[in-house]
């Protein structure tokens, strides 16, 4: 008897993991742009956000996997809550990069006339070079993983 996955095109592997990584990046930016509100007024909140996004990180990702068991198949927003289960995880180590950066780095690259291209260059990507790799391929793993279970579970 074959498993499940094996009987699904192709397709609908894809359709459900471009949900699940939309559902990813939504999420995602929502908690980078709370992090950036949060950071320009409350530091203390952002170590709170920090927190809660570690808490979320193991419960979120067996969710994540779980999903479509649970809450039966639910199209494209089933794979799009997938995606927004797995953001916790994903964000923990760029929050933490983000809140070790000292406040006033950007302003003194601006005061040495450095521009948004150098700004870029020289500041910021070696900072988040790292993170950002690992967290990128921990994230296309992890939508592979529940695009076939939620295929699988169909």
């Amino acid at each position: 008897m074959l498993p499940p996955l094996a009987t699904h095109p192709l397709g609908t592997l894809v359709a459900d993991g471009c949900g699940t990584a939309l559902g990813l990046v939504m999420a995602c930016m929502l908690v980078l742009g709370a992090q950036a509100l949060l950071h320009r007024a409350w530091p203390a909140r952002c170590v709170l956000l920090r927190g809660l996004m570690l808490a979320l990180m193991l419960p979120g990702l067996a969710l994540a996997l779980l999903w479509p068991g649970l809450a039966g198949h639910g199209g494209g927003m089933g794979s799009v809550a997938q995606g927004a289960l797995v953001a916790p995880a994903a964000l923990w180590p760029l929050l933490r990069v983000l809140d070790a950066v000292p406040p006033g780095l950007s302003r003194t690259a601006r005061g040495l006339d450095a521009g948004r291209l150098a700004l870029l260059r020289l500041v910021w990507l070696p900072l988040l070079a790292g993170p950002v790799a690992g967290v990128g391929a921990f994230c296309a793993v992890m939508t592979v993983l529940c695009a076939m279970a939620a295929v699988a579970l169909q």
